[in-house]
């Protein structure tokens, strides 16, 4: 506003408020009109700031005079103020002081409250966790009276204040007395107030029994508000105030603003105590909505006052029922209970829910979105496109959509506007990830710098080298530059990855403490680690970290997305956080961390963690594994997060000679508590974040030692993840943190046993932007490859009995080869002549990849091109692209078929002549399938992808046969030339009898293949586990003697294959 102007709504104001009552109309339209302005002055503010101090005055009492059907005109003038505020200075304490002031007045003017006190914000918000505490331990139907003489049971049971007569409103209560209940109330696991997770008919009564007391009167004005439609319309305010503020904090408003003086007290918690409130006031349906999706965001808490234990889910669609029951046709309702029952794995009834829900608003974007993904993740990309369409044109902001439209586009190869949708996910994926360098800013201020070296003195415990002294106080004052020009950095990350290391180096220090620096022995003593003399002392700092959000591009999809190495790695990271972030606020901070396993007596103990044991690829590939372990040495544990399929592949590890335990069922503390009582020394996680994993549990650190293995190609940028189980080719040397770390601290000889410490703004830290490095594990480099395989135990369709297969010739083995593939290949393609080269690729498809494939069809003219129909819808857009960019010749001579069974799919790979590899995400578990077949490919180790370990599996997998090199490319260029020459190389001549003889150098490659896979690595099983089983030993010594946690050498464990691996050219 100009300052004329000023003066004038001043002028205004005084005259509007020597009205008795002032005129809130006036004050409305005057609030209203600067709310809608672009932009606001700080003369703005002042002129709030005027119409506040001649509102109320000290000690909250009013200047005015409010009558009772105007008192929520009050609270809507203190709101709006508060939403000015907002919009000027952000989340500023005054911001958040004036959201209070409407609440407080709400609460006082809204009867049945005593006039003894002047109650405060503080108070309410006690008065109703204490109140939440006790319904959570009660059935969810028990009335407010009941709950009355509960409280006054649960009191005397827990030494807390005893609040004599039921008749007083409890918030009176919590007033008078002192603040000794909050530390009963106080969650032994995370030493914070809880998440409390109520029913809704139990959140409904709440402010009964927080306000309930028959002798009432207001002691904020007078008289005292006996219509009950006054008192509704201040409710109904109130509780919009409520919601307003939960937003605000969830928008990254520091706790510590609001003034409340309560120790322990988490965002989180408090957000979801003030939506409970806020609904028990006024029932609305955004309020239940609102409600039901924190609960979602809070899966792994339960709700056990309930015939079953109940999950946030369980209990946010109760919330999301009784929403939809005030108003069947609410958009967000609907939406995000469809997204629910989506999650849950009820498609079908979420599809139903979203076709409801657009039936009367055909232009939800949200709901357009959340159907469009749906479908897309039930194998409909063609049914989910018009969805995500229309969900941008309505919505061009809304970037799930952008994300979800790419990916489905791209899955049935229809790259119409490609660009423009890959261009939009990858900038909004940008943005997504400097989202949190604005949040959780100042949280470590918390504690002193010489509190913070303290800590990590105690988790060293061993004095710090200059040097790392040096470090560790240049991290904590990077932290304490609040500027707005500073670096951009995560304050959440550092403390969150701090608190994991600080917990590994006290797991390790009481190990040694407990028994000494032993790897092996042969009588554990009789003793358990001791605990902790000092208390974790992270629980006060952590309860102010709000939640990390997670960018929308997952980490899955980075596989075939053209992101940089730091957008990769920051992705994953963001994802490890919250799984960081979600289990710390589960689990016990002042407790210490979970104590170590005894050393190893016979055997180490194994534990492998997957949702995978079922028919999945993955257990396609581990099958043997589990079983080939060396008993002797090691005992395996396998924890199963996913129910039973009912397959062959899930009855062999339910009946087989393993710990098999299926935790589907349980919560993560509970599955934290058996790995814990199992004793386990190395956990794998076989999942990484594909679909069904819990890093909970592994952020958790229930082992000393944690490992990711074979299920997820990629970095996962976590603390908790210690090693990556890879190979040089997959994962160069120098894309390691850790090694790149050692390189540069090699010459400074003082620092060589330091701690690799917890790096920020610098190599090693997840949220650099570096482009030089992307992964945070220490690698476990296997001798071949890191893939395993199981086709020799599991696939030999069509072949020769053992005993008949090892007395057979190299020529009657390859003659029988020959007429099989002759058979197939006149089955599969009738019409196709013999000397036709087949070219084929059976997974990820993109259009620089395609073109390639293209020029090497007009190269090799007699040739084709199979693929196939998965999905169906992509044939068409191919066959046009070929058109259009090739001609019709040549895209007649692309060739589809339909997807088959695993067994025959592996049985007919032995029909093309060779297998074209991507580019983007290589060909993995159909790189092996078609290796086994003995058909060669072109696999893709190209320069400008080293940073992906996704797209250099093949290559990997292609070095292990032992004739890598005629088939691993480091370029574009070479990938066609390679491609090509191979083509051509191929001859075919009749023979007198009239057969068609092939030879060449494509076919003799294929003879190699097929007459060494039974003795190459790629296919010896054992071989591998023996190689892993070395890994393990060398990484759990390094645990125990601590070199892990050293700058003594490069982190790397290099596994060394004992047997020379025969190959026959003959």
């Amino acid at each position: 506003m100009r300052p004329t102007t000023h003066n004038a709504a001043g002028n205004s104001l005084l005259s509007c408020l020597q009205h008795d009552p002032p005129d809130w109309d006036f004050l409305d339209a005057l609030l209203s009109e600067l709310i809608i302005l672009p932009t606001l002055s700080e003369q703005a503010l002042l002129f709030c700031s005027d119409l506040c101090a001649h509102l109320k005055a000290a000690k909250d009492r009013l200047l005015a005079s409010v009558t009772p059907q105007h008192a929520h005109r009050l609270l809507n003038v203190f709101t709006s103020v508060a939403n000015i505020q907002q919009k000027v200075d952000g989340n500023t304490s005054s911001t958040l002081c004036h959201y209070i002031n409407a609440i407080e007045a709400g609460i006082r003017l809204s009867p049945p409250l005593s006039s003894g006190n002047t109650l405060t914000f503080r108070d309410i918000i006690l008065a109703s966790w204490f109140a939440s505490f006790t319904f959570s331990t009660l059935p969810p139907s028990t009335e407010p009276s009941n709950i009355l003489r509960a409280i006054q049971s649960h009191a005397c049971a827990h030494h807390l204040p005893r609040f004599e007569g039921t008749s007083l409103a409890l918030v009176h209560a919590v007033h008078d007395a002192s603040d000794g209940f909050i530390n009963a109330m106080l969650d032994s696991t995370t030493g914070t107030l809880p998440n409390v997770v109520l029913f809704p008919d139990q959140a409904q009564m709440l402010s009964t029994v927080v306000f309930g007391s028959p002798h009432t009167t207001s002691d904020i004005c007078s008289p005292v508000l006996h219509s009950s439609q006054s008192t509704y319309e201040v409710k109904i305010v109130t509780s919009s105030a409520l919601l307003t503020l939960a937003r605000r904090i969830q928008e990254g408003a520091s706790i510590t603003e609001l003034g409340l003086d309560i120790p322990h007290c988490s965002n989180n918690a408090l957000v979801l105590l003030l939506h409970y409130l806020a609904l028990s006031l006024f029932p609305s349906p955004a309020a239940f909505n609102d409600t039901g999706v924190i609960l979602c965001n809070l899966s792994n808490h339960a709700a056990t006052n309930f015939p079953r234990v109940a999950s946030g889910r369980d209990v946010a669609r109760l919330y999301y029922e009784k929403g939809l029951q005030i108003d069947p046709t609410h958009p967000h309702l609907l939406s995000n209970f469809g997204s629910l029952l989506k999650d849950a794995g009820l498609t079908n009834y979420a599809i139903g829910v979203f076709n409801y829900a657009l039936q009367f608003h055909p232009e939800l974007d949200i709901a357009l979105a959340n159907m469009a993904n749906t479908l897309k993740d039930t194998g409909r990309s063609a049914d989910a496109i018009p969805y995500y369409l229309k969900a941008v044109t309505v919505n061009p902001g809304l970037v799930d959509a952008y994300c979800g439209l790419s990916m489905a586009m791209n899955s049935i190869c229809n790259w119409t506007a490609r660009d423009h949708w890959m261009i939009s996910v990858i900038t909004t994926c940008e943005e997504h990830l400097s989202e949190p360098h604005h949040q959780n800013i100042g949280i470590l201020g918390e504690k002193s710098l010489d509190d913070w070296l303290l800590i990590v003195a105690l988790a060293t415990a061993r004095p710090q080298c200059d040097h790392s002294l040096r470090n560790w106080v240049h991290r904590f004052c990077l932290f304490a530059d609040v500027s707005h020009g500073r670096q951009p950095l995560n304050e959440g990350s550092f403390l969150l990855r701090l608190i994991d290391w600080y917990r590994t180096r006290k797991q390790h220090q009481r190990y040694i403490e407990t028994y000494g620096e032993i790897h092996y022995c042969e009588e554990v003593p009789n003793c358990a680690p001791e605990a902790a003399s000092v208390a974790m002392p992270f629980a006060s700092v952590l309860s102010s970290v709000s939640f990390q959000k997670v960018p929308t591009v997952l980490p899955f999809h980075t596989f075939t997305l053209p992101l940089s190495s730091s957008a990769i790695r920051r992705i994953a990271h963001r994802n490890a956080l919250r799984a960081s972030h979600n289990v710390m606020t589960q689990l016990s901070l002042d407790q210490g961390p979970i104590p170590p396993p005894p050393p190893v007596k016979r055997r180490i103990n194994i534990g492998y963690v997957s949702s995978d044991f079922s028919d999945h690829p993955l257990s396609h590939l581990m099958k043997s594994v589990f079983g080939l372990h060396n008993r002797n040495q090691f005992c395996i544990f396998l924890y199963a997060t996913s129910p039973s399929d009912g397959s062959a592949f899930r009855l062999y590890y339910e009946q087989g000679d393993f710990n098999f335990l299926d935790v589907s069922s349980w919560s993560n503390v509970d599955i934290v508590n058996r790995i814990k009582g199992d004793r386990i020394h190395i956990l794998v996680d076989l999942g990484g974040y594909t679909k069904g994993a819990k890093n909970e549990i592994f952020a958790a650190r229930p082992s000393p030692i944690q490992i990711s293995l074979m299920g997820y190609a990629g970095t996962l940028a976590a603390s908790w993840c210690d090693y990556l189980v890879c190979d040089s080719i997959a994962c160069p040397v120098d894309l390691f943190a850790r090694v790149q770390a050692y390189w540069k601290r090699s010459l400074d000889q003082c620092c060589q046993n330091s701690d690799v410490g917890v790096p920020v703004g610098e190599e090693g830290d997840p949220e650099s932007p570096s482009p030089n490095w992307i992964y945070t594990e220490c690698p476990i480099y296997m001798p071949h490859t890191y893939f395993v395989t199981d086709h020799k135990q599991s696939y030999r369709l069509g072949d020769l009995p053992v005993e008949e297969r090892a007395q057979a010739t190299a020529k009657e083995l390859w003659d029988g080869e020959i007429k099989r593939r002759k058979d197939l290949r006149r089955a599969l393609f009738p019409d196709l002549p013999l000397d036709f080269i087949i070219f084929s690729n059976f997974n990820q498809i993109d259009p620089d990849i395609f073109a390639t494939w293209l020029r090497i069809l007009a190269r090799v003219p007699r040739s084709i091109l199979w693929l196939l129909r998965f999905p169906a819808a992509g044939e068409a857009h191919l066959i046009q692209v070929a058109k259009a960019w090739a001609g019709g010749e040549i895209a007649s001579r692309i060739r589809f078929t339909d997807v088959t069974s695993k067994d025959h799919h592996i049985y007919r790979c032995r029909v093309p002549d060779l297998f074209l590899d991507t580019s983007e995400c290589s060909a993995h578990t159909v790189a092996a399938d078609v290796l086994w077949s003995g058909t060669p490919l072109i696999a893709c180790a190209w320069s400008s992808h080293r940073h992906k370990m996704s797209s250099r599996v093949a290559a990997s997998l292609a070095s292990a046969t032992g004739f890598g090199e005629f088939m691993v490319v480091s370029s574009k260029e070479e990938y066609e030339e390679r491609a090509v020459a191979l083509g051509n190389s191929m001859h075919h001549t009749v023979q007198p009898n009239g057969d068609v003889e092939a030879s060449g150098d494509l076919l003799d490659l294929r003879r190699c293949l097929f007459l060494n896979r039974d003795s190459m690595p790629l296919f010896d099983t054992e071989r591998w586990t023996r190689n892993l089983e070395k890994a393990y030993r060398i990484a759990w010594r390094r645990w125990v003697d601590g070199s892990m946690f050293k700058m003594c050498d490069d982190g790397c464990i290099w596994v060394k294959d004992d047997v020379d691996v025969p190959v026959r050219m003959d």
